[in-house]
């Protein structure tokens, strides 16, 4: 939807969360990890045995509550903490287990057990740094037993999987707003590892249909390792074909070489350059992306430099070029409800590079509310404005851009998973504002994808969307992405 879409990179605690599944057995067992947690040394009582009731039906927000009652009334009976922790992350909310485990904390500093729960929970909340300070600590521990460094030392290389698990950042697209692929489907940390490590080739079209135009973009590249399993070597060409009513279609291309790698907790960056055929000419062109997150805040940034400019059916028919850069921030104000700004500064080109055509700004603001775990259910709202100056008379009738809009935007999104090998995504709302109107319109915008793992070698995704009003075209605009990822 209008904001909601311009995610500049992919969000890794999605896949962060289903990566943790290696810590599960050290964490918890439904069954025997709960019974011997809860059958302690100290002795039991009324409401503990409650607790226990609540676990055996397997209600567990039911009995996360209940421990949050009891830690108030029973402050030194350690193994509630340990058990809130555990329960929390049973029903993926490591934010709850990490509150339980800090009062624990504060009445046992320098427990082993409750730091390293907490490490285990920070590591699911996405929060690497916080958890790497904590396991570092706890393995220079000289008191430290030989059962306890071996799960510190096992936590400490799910940590660094974690860390390279999110999948590579991937070259310009032909519509800088709509690049994000549907997440694949949860996977383990060796899988990761071996996406990671091992030759990877992705196949990717986009098709843009809107009224008056349309234009198709097929990328492919192939990546493999450069310098350990951090760094990697990635080569391809996207393809760009345009057509308009009444005119015959044009072609751009984009032949690229670069590195794509990852950094200390989370931190991605990519970087290539290759040949773009646009307008009868050949020039250089260039794209970097940097996605680094800082704790509760996150900041990626995009540039690109005489890259085909392709949105438009007319702009590929005009040989355009387009050069610009996109900066977002988000900040997580509190579990579950995050603010994001974003702002896209373009400069566009005719003919290769040889006549200025104009630039566009476009600064948009949202918040993202994720007020439901189970389905997943997110309340994405917020406002956007964008502004296009040409420099040549008549522009629009060349390429048909939008020179002006100004909306709010709210609807509801959702990111699930089906069964072990399926993720469904969709997001429905609608959109209200002036796009070179002189009055306000009300728009429908709406959005259905899913990603499918046949194997851990092959990855399928798809996605459509439609927007009865679009901050960049005037009227409606239908895109269409589909892909395949293959790792050999």
């Amino acid at each position: 939807m209008g904001g909601s879409d311009k995610k500049a990179g992919r969000v890794p605690a999605f896949l962060i969360i289903a990566l943790l599944g290696s810590l599960t057995g050290a964490l918890f067992s439904v069954g025997n990890g709960f019974a011997e947690e809860s059958s302690g040394s100290a002795p039991s009582d009324h409401d503990w045995k409650t607790i226990n009731n609540s676990i055996a039906k397997r209600k567990f927000s039911l009995a996360e509550q209940q421990i949050g009652n009891y830690i108030k009334f029973h402050p030194k009976r350690r193994e509630a903490y340990t058990l809130g922790a555990r329960i929390a992350r049973k029903i993926h909310q490591p934010g709850k287990g990490i509150a339980i485990l800090d009062k624990g904390i504060s009445q046992y500093p320098d427990d082993k057990t409750l730091l390293r729960l907490k490490a285990e929970l920070l590591m699911e909340q996405g929060n690497m740094s916080r958890s790497r300070t904590i396991l570092n600590r706890l393995s220079r521990d000289p008191t430290l037993s030989q059962k306890e460094k071996e799960k510190v030392t096992e936590d400490k290389k799910t940590l660094e999987v974690l860390v390279l698990s999110t999948p590579p950042l991937e070259t310009f697209d032909q519509n800088i707003n709509f690049q994000e692929p549907v997440p694949p489907p949860f996977q383990s940390p060796s899988t990761y590892e071996m996406e990671n490590s091992d030759y990877h080739i992705h196949i990717q079209n986009v098709d843009i249909g809107y009224s008056g135009g349309s234009s198709i973009g097929t990328g492919i590249t192939a990546e493999t390792p450069l310098l350990k399993d951090t760094v990697h070597f990635q080569a391809g060409t996207n393809l760009y074909v345009g057509s308009a009513s009444g005119q015959t279609s044009g072609l751009e291309s984009y032949l690229f070489a670069g590195v794509d790698g990852q950094g200390p907790d989370g931190l991605q960056y990519l970087l290539d350059a290759g040949d773009v055929f646009a307008g009868n000419q050949v020039n250089a062109g260039l794209y970097g992306h940097l996605d680094l997150p800082l704790g509760r805040l996150r900041i990626d940034g995009q540039g690109w430099y005489q890259l085909p400019w392709s949105g438009y059916g007319q702009a590929i028919l005009e040989g355009a070029l387009q050069s610009g850069g996109l900066l977002n921030a988000t900040v997580s104000l509190i579990p579950n409800l995050s603010l994001s700004g974003e702002y896209e500064y373009t400069y566009d080109t005719l003919g290769g590079s040889q006549t200025p055509f104009g630039i566009n700004h476009n600064t948009m603001v949202a918040v993202d509310w994720n007020f439901l775990k189970k389905p997943d259910l997110h309340l994405v709202a917020g406002y956007d404005t964008q502004s296009f100056t040409p420099f040549i008379p008549n522009a629009t009738n060349l390429v048909p851009v939008l020179l002006s809009s100004n909306f709010g935007f709210a609807g509801l999104s959702t990111l699930d998973q089906l069964g072990r090998y399926v993720v469904l995504n969709g997001q429905l709302g609608g959109v209200v504002g002036t796009f070179d109107t002189p009055g306000p319109l009300a728009g429908l915008q709406a959005d259905i994808g899913a990603s499918v793992q046949a194997n851990e070698h092959l990855e399928f995704y798809a996605n459509l969307s439609y927007e009865s009003l679009a901050a960049a075209y005037v009227g409606a605009v239908t895109t269409m992405m589909f892909g395949i990822n293959v790792w050999l």
